[in-house]
């Protein structure tokens, strides 16, 4: 059956379809953009991929700031922690997009046949069948304009989530950046020891070699040559040992990193430089300012102030809410009772509707709701005071170590500065046969041993100078945002 329209019908079909037609290629647009921010993100992802691990010679001496890099990418601590903070950053998006107006196209359609009793002094077999046939497309909005506190809640509390996730990445990026910087002066303590541990060696051959010459013309005992001999067995025993934990050292920096288990890192010089600018700040000082900046005090803090709003959500759950909600349709229908012609109709329809709704009697829901979250933030609170404790603790005993390795250094320093004069002092005599080699090699290894001492002691303060920035929050980490 063809339907005529009037104007008025045409203009408001024509108007109904357009809208349907927008707001359809608006929501087909919405995964194409979310594929573009996709795309985009992978694009940026690969490009760092390649800038964080370029091709790399076997013998480059890779600087601390390369390792770190490479190492805040690859690590999948720190990429899991991200994608968590991710999706709390996300789930509080969607709280917000929960209480955006909410419009929707439906459409109904379909064929009825309903029998509707009818009295006997209408129609004597009391009743008839009502045919119908109809599509009804229809355009609705749903919106809560006030729910006294409860949209609030929830939105900060999201935030406060948000938030408290963005620290723990921030924290596992921080104790990712401690562990490479101590892996990676640990390692440079380990080659340094190595360096004169061969050193030694080298020297302990040429006096035994120079010894034995010695006895073969008579100058030296027996007794002497068996000594010349223990120190080189124990001087090739102390490079076996530095040898490996070398290697031990250097494989758990590859592992830190995420570099390929075969590499061979080789540190570079020019990062064995401290500072004692820290050590100038009082302990108080440096207490306060783990308390501020720390990123487990500032997520625990973050839990606290969710744990709050959580708490105000449920009270607000004893107030109203006030909503709207309207529909605009379009009848196109025919029915039929009894055989009859079906009638038809094609009019456009709506309604607008306030609801105010507020709960009396929900068997303790709301009550318990309360009561679950006002426990919820005593724990928080609790957890809060525990992180403050031992970010605390953890402060004063990094800075400790800082003072003990400073006056280490020094100590390390001074030795070295002695042994070099005693070697300079010998190896002068030794030039005006005042002295024997095996006294200039002696020296010299006790030298070696000395910037072997010094070169530990200043690892030391910088793993003990990272320490401390981690304790106090404010060890410098690139972000990957």
């Amino acid at each position: 059956m063809l339907l005529l329209f009037s104007n008025r019908r045409r203009r408001f079909a024509y108007v109904f379809c357009s809208a349907a037609k927008y707001v359809a290629v608006a929501l087909l647009c919405l995964p194409i953009a979310a594929w573009g921010d996709q795309l985009a993100l992978d694009v940026r992802s690969s490009l760092l991929r390649q800038s964080v691990h370029p091709e790399r010679a076997a013998d480059h001496a890779y600087t601390l700031n390369e390792l770190l890099q490479i190492a805040q990418y690859s690590n999948p601590g720190t990429k899991g922690a991200g994608e968590t903070a991710k999706q709390a950053g996300i789930a509080a998006q969607l709280v917000r997009s929960n209480y955006a107006p909410q419009l929707s196209i439906k459409a109904l359609g379909g064929l009825q046949r309903t029998p509707i009793a009818i009295p006997d002094n209408v129609s004597p077999q009391g009743y008839f069948i009502s045919k119908t046939r109809e599509v009804v497309p229809s355009l609705e909005l749903k919106w809560l304009l006030f729910d006294f506190g409860r949209r609030r809640g929830r939105e900060n509390e999201a935030d406060q989530t948000a938030l408290a996730a963005h620290a723990t990445l921030l924290g596992i990026r921080e104790k990712l950046a401690f562990d490479v910087t101590r892996s990676y002066f640990e390692l440079s303590s380990a080659q340094g020891r190595l360096r004169a541990a061969r050193k030694v060696l080298e020297t302990a051959l040429i006096s035994e070699e120079a010894t034995s010459a010695e006895r073969g013309h008579g100058r030296a005992t027996v007794m002497a040559v068996a000594e010349a001999k223990r120190q080189s067995s124990a001087a090739r025993l102390a490079v076996v040992k530095a040898s490996g934990a070398e290697r031990t050292a250097s494989a758990d920096l590859v592992s830190i990193v995420g570099l390929p288990f075969e590499t061979d890192i080789e540190v570079s010089d020019a990062d064995l430089v401290s500072s004692e600018s820290a050590s100038s700040i009082s302990v108080k000082a440096l207490v306060d300012a783990a308390v501020r900046r720390r990123p487990d005090v500032l997520s625990a803090q973050n839990q606290v102030n969710a744990a709050q709003a959580k708490v105000d959500t449920a009270h607000a759950a004893y107030r109203p809410t006030i909503s709207v909600s309207a529909q605009l349709f379009q009848n196109a229908g025919q029915v039929s009772s009894d055989g009859s012609p079906y009638s038809s109709v094609n009019k456009p329809g709506g309604a607008v509707f306030i609801a105010v709704e507020m709960p009396l009697i929900d068997g303790g829901i709301r009550a318990n709701d309360v009561g679950l979250a006002v426990s919820e933030k005593s724990e928080a609170e609790d957890k809060l005071d525990e992180v403050i404790d031992r970010a605390s603790a953890e402060t004063v005993r990094a800075y400790n170590d800082l003072q003990t390795g400073m006056e280490e250094r020094k100590e390390a320093d001074a030795y070295a500065d002695a042994s070099k004069t005693a070697f300079e002092a010998t190896l002068a005599s030794y030039k005006r046969g005042l002295a024997t080699y095996p006294q200039l090699a002696s020296a010299e290894a006790a030298l070696a041993q000395a910037v072997s001492a010094q070169v530990d002691a200043t690892s030391d303060v910088q793993i003990a100078q990272s320490a401390l920035a981690l304790a106090t929050g404010t060890l410098k980490v690139d972000s990957q945002e």
